[in-house]
């Protein structure tokens, strides 16, 4: 359990450099996956606020993204890197064994932790993600790579119809994270060219012994409910929910019920709120 006030700060990555991390909330440690493709943590900081009635969420920054330090080689933006870097931030803040979360393209990293660092992981959260991309991923950021911070935002923005259900609805949130969120075209790059295709661990899903409940969106255009149906047949034990009238973001759109099959899978539901100050 943790019962600190909420924090941010930097722990070592190994071969050098800072990871930037921050704890938010109170109870069991979650570790927080970042998304591998170009963009910081503040999205899940923010996003997932609302389970550190329950949690103590640890996100990170990956290398080359917001306040973590630069990379020394292209390599450095892998997959397998950023899971060894969770397991250093988790390793620097004494956590042994948590929560792990994972969305979308952090919910890659996730699994590569769960498959990497087993001891570690008590339970596995997969939300709107998969054990391979398909054909619908690719659109997600439309148009050429962007070059600067500036345009990757814009292409985010400009995304965001086909991520979610309701954009009229999902606006006003992007309106207040946008802003504030980081990116790094660099990432964008390598990731797309060197991981995309490359990704595909169907064939390792039997290895996962974490308790694991995997959460999608019914009308999430960006991975496919294929995809989600693809790990819960993969992963013996696993609970699936699917959230009707929700597209990408379920944490975002579908709060409530989000919430509420979280708390219920890690047995927490019936524990009174409590949060740092």
């Amino acid at each position: 359990m943790c019962a600190l006030e909420a924090e941010e700060g930097f722990v070592p990555a190994a071969g050098g450099g800072r990871l930037f991390y921050r704890i938010s909330g109170k109870g069991p440690f979650a570790l927080v996956m970042p998304a591998n493709w170009g963009v910081d943590s503040y999205v899940y900081a923010r996003g997932l606020s609302p389970l550190e009635f329950w949690l103590a969420l640890v996100t990170f920054d990956p290398r080359g993204v917001g306040r973590s330090d630069p990379v020394k080689a292209m390599e450095e933006y892998a997959t397998d890197t950023t899971a060894k870097d969770a397991a250093s931030v988790a390793s620097a803040l004494h956590i042994e064994r948590s929560v792990v979360i994972g969305h979308s393209n952090g919910g890659a990293v996730a699994l590569t932790y769960a498959l990497a660092f087993p001891e570690r992981v008590s339970h596995l959260i997969l939300l709107s993600t998969g054990a391979r991309w398909d054909a619908p991923g690719r659109e997600a950021v439309p148009g050429p790579y962007p070059s600067t911070e500036a345009e990757m935002r814009q292409q985010v923005s400009a995304s965001i119809p086909l991520a979610v259900h309701e954009p009229s609805k999902f606006a006003r949130s992007m309106d207040t994270l946008l802003p504030r969120m980081r990116f790094s075209p660099e990432r964008l790059r390598w990731t797309s060219e060197h991981e995309y295709d490359a990704y595909d661990l169907r064939g390792r899903l039997p290895e996962i012994r974490a308790d694991v409940l995997i959460i999608h969106g019914r009308q999430d255009r960006v991975v496919s409910l294929a995809r989600a149906e693809e790990l819960h047949r993969g992963i013996a034990g696993s609970r699936f929910a699917v959230l009707d009238a929700c597209g990408h973001w379920p944490f975002v759109e579908r709060r409530a019920e989000f919430v509420e099959a979280v708390t219920a899978f890690l047995g927490l539901e019936g524990r009174s709120k409590h949060r740092r100050t």
